[in-house]
Formats: C-alpha cells, structure tokens, sequence
C-alpha cells in the first residue's frame, strides 16, 4: 500500500534530493498529539488512558481539537508580537537600535539560557504541571544510569541538553537555514520600511508550495495551489504603500522569502532523524519498537538545542568577525539602559517562542500548512501597525487573505478526509 502524507496529498515516486524517499526521516511526523497525553499514543482503552488519572481534558476527541486550536492560536499570536517587537526596537522609540547582527546573536544567546532555564524549571515544578495536564511542556528525565555515556562537549548522551557531535553534525544543514532565516529577516526588517519588507517576504508562499511538490515528492490539490496563491495576492494587496523604497531592505527580503519557506521542511526532517536516532536503551520483549510519549519529548528537546547550538556557533563568531559587537560599543550611547536590555531579552524569549511552536505547527500539519498560515497572520500585522488606516484595496487584499485561507482549511480537511478513507479501503482489502 502506497504511503499517503497527513497533507492530503499523495506521494509520488520521485526521490527528494537530500534523502532516499523509502526513508523514515522522509516521512512526515504525525506525532504532537501524543504530547498531550501521558502514555504517548492515542490509541489503547479508555480505561488504561484514565488508570493514571482522575479526570482528562486533552484525551478526548473535543480536548484535542481544542488542544489543536491553542497550538494554532499562540503561533499565530507569538509571530504577531515578534514582528510588532522587533519594529519597535528597529524602528521605533529613541534607540532604533539598526544593528540586526547584533540583535540576532543576542536573540539566540537569550534562546539558548532560556532552554537551559525552562528545562530545570518544568522538571522542578513537574507536578503542578501535570496537575492541569500540561505536562508535555515538561522537559523529559535524563536516562537510566546505564545508558549515559559521555559526549562530546557536555552534557550525558540521551538527555535534553547533551552534546555530541556524531549525532549533532546531522542537523547542521537544518541549523544553517534556521540561521540564515533569522538573520536575512534581521536585516530586511532593519533596511527597509515595514510595507517594503512585507511585499519582499511575499514569495514565501510560492517558495513553500515548490518546495512541498520537490522536496517532499507531493502532487499537491488545485484546491490548495489556488487557494495559497490566492492568500499571496491578498498580502501583496494588503502590503501595498507608498513609502521610501529601499533596495537593500528588499534584496534582504527576497531571500529570506527562500530560507523562511525552506526553513519548515528541514525542520521536519531532521526532527524525524532525531526521533530515529534517539539512544532510548534496550528494547523490551514485544515492544514494536514505536517511538513512545517520551521518546517524541525528548526528541522535541534536543531538536531545539542542538539547532540553537550550532545556530550560536555560526551567528557569534560572525557577528564578531564582522565587527558588530565593537561597532555596538563603540556608537551606542545608551547600553546602561535597563529598558534596552529588556526588549532584547524580550526578542530572543519570543524568537525561541515562535520556533517551538513552529516545530509543533510543523507535526500537527504540515511544513506547507505552516507556511500558508502565516499569510493571515502578516495581513493581520500589517493592519496593526498601520493603525488600521489603509486604503479600500488594502482591506480588500486584508479580507481576501482570511477568506483564502478558509478556502485551503476547507480544502486540506477535504483532502485528508479523502485519504484516509483510499487507507481504509486499502487495510480491507489487503484483510480480505
């Protein structure tokens, strides 16, 4: 029986360039729900599910659309108030601190202390967690004694933070285009206008569903291509001003348009190598050898510091070289401000926000749905931080945007629908 992605979109035989498609790391995880429970699958009894419980919110099919929606609602919410963060940083106030290097590398070192402090903090406060069933927001326990073994760097191999180059150097090639991303978007959002730096970040969408169709083998649905072209010619409505044009700022933009939508696809994968490379010790006798709750934890952690690691390895020694950080002290007049201090602290939390919750955007859908998604979530921007004053094309654009992007919610659900029927047809067959 052929594979089917969770996309609505059947898989064909074309090779994706960087992996052989009968690969695991080449299928799309479908694996967030089970953070929402405490067995790590959603099937079994019911009674199992409520033997280690008094009473459930996430485990019922109401919960886990409601579980679904809060994922969707603070990706769009966390991206929203990144970019209204960083304009006011960039742009606004008595700062305009214009030195996006700089920026960058402080939002990955504020990344970088936060995971450290949030995994001490959830495993401290762990039942107070599970309490209001949020305990998939609990960094996972260090393993036995009998399977640490030391690493490169630091850190024991198998737990959250550890370190070791066999296992990071796979996800350099993930960890590279999160950087550039960042960065690229760092500096079109600092060299050009808001209105500029949104009609160069339009591509993002075309880029994603080229990406969807070579990169992940996908035939995808006239339904979806229309639908998300659709979403991109209402943003360029919406974005549409006349403000200074600033060819840096939009050059900047144009390829961080490649690497924003290139971005989900990498970031999939090599959390589908993580989940296959986990050192999870001895299999029990009968265990089908599925990845457990746990086992998608603690991929999920060590996805996000192993990018963050390396992402740190290329922005600092960069910015240095570069001399960002010289330039900073040198010009800046006003580094004893508490208030400067705390909106970068500010943009590195929501930065490290936004990529988790990418990630979880990434396995609940698709990295093509996660892309599409932020169509609305721009429009929306843009309406903000122009005070709701814009021109009669602009709502147009603004209202074609979120009427689109119903259209491809409707359409996916449509497609999915479809397929899981053809793989329920095709598990009777192959019974009979």
């Amino acid at each position: 029986m052929p594979h089917h992605s969770r996309n609505g979109s059947s898989s064909r035989s074309k090779s994706p360039p960087w992996d052989d498609a009968d690969s695991p790391t080449h299928k799309p995880s479908n694996s967030l729900l089970p953070l929402s429970t405490s067995n790590g699958s959603l099937g079994g009894s019911s009674s199992k599910r409520q033997a280690g419980r008094v009473w459930q919110i996430w485990d019922t099919p109401r919960g886990q659309k409601v579980f679904v929606g809060l994922i969707i609602f603070f990706y769009f919410g966390l991206g929203g108030g990144m970019v209204f963060q960083e304009h006011v940083l960039l742009w606004t106030g008595v700062y305009k601190f214009n030195y996006p290097m700089f920026v960058t590398a402080a939002q990955l070192i504020t990344a970088q202390v936060m995971l450290v402090f949030w995994a001490y903090l959830t495993r401290l406060i762990t039942p107070a967690f599970n309490l209001i069933q949020f305990n998939f927001v609990v960094a996972p326990p260090d393993p036995p004694v009998y399977q640490k073994t030391q690493g490169w760097g630091w850190g024991a191999r198998g737990s959250v933070l550890e370190f070791e180059w066999k296992t990071g150097r796979k996800f350099i090639f993930a960890s590279a285009v999160f950087s550039l991303k960042i960065l690229i978007s760092n500096f079109a959002f600092a060299y050009g206008q808001f209105p500029v730096y949104q009609m160069s970040r339009i591509l993002t969408i075309p880029f994603a569903l080229f990406f969807a169709t070579h990169l992940q083998s996908q035939t995808l649905p006239v339904t979806t291509m229309s639908s998300a072209l659709s979403i991109t010619f209402g943003l360029f409505m919406t974005s549409l001003r006349h403000v200074r044009f600033a060819p840096e700022g939009f050059i900047a933009g144009l390829f961080s348009s490649f690497f924003t939508a290139l971005h989900p696809f990498t970031l999939l994968q090599a959390y589908n190598i993580m989940l296959e490379n986990l050192n999870t010790g001895p299999t029990s006798p009968g265990s089908n050898n599925n990845p457990s709750y746990e086992d998608h934890q603690r991929a999920f952690w060590r996805l996000l510091w192993y990018i963050n690691t390396f992402s740190l390895m290329f922005i600092v020694p960069l910015s240095i070289i570069t001399g960002s950080w010289h330039e900073v002290y040198r010009t800046c007049y006003f580094l004893d401000a508490g208030y400067f201090w705390f909106m970068l602290w500010l943009s590195g939390l929501l930065g490290l926000l936004c990529f988790i919750f990418m990630l979880g955007m990434i396995r609940l859908t698709s990295p093509l749905t996660a892309i599409v998604a932020n169509g609305p979530r721009a429009a929306s921007t843009t309406a903000l931080l122009s005070y709701f004053k814009m021109q009669i094309y602009s709502w147009v654009g603004f209202w074609m945007t979120w009427v689109s992007m119903w259209w491809y919610y409707k359409g996916r659900r449509q497609n999915l629908g479809k397929e899981e029927a053809r793989g329920r047809d095709s598990v009777e067959y192959e019974m009979h």
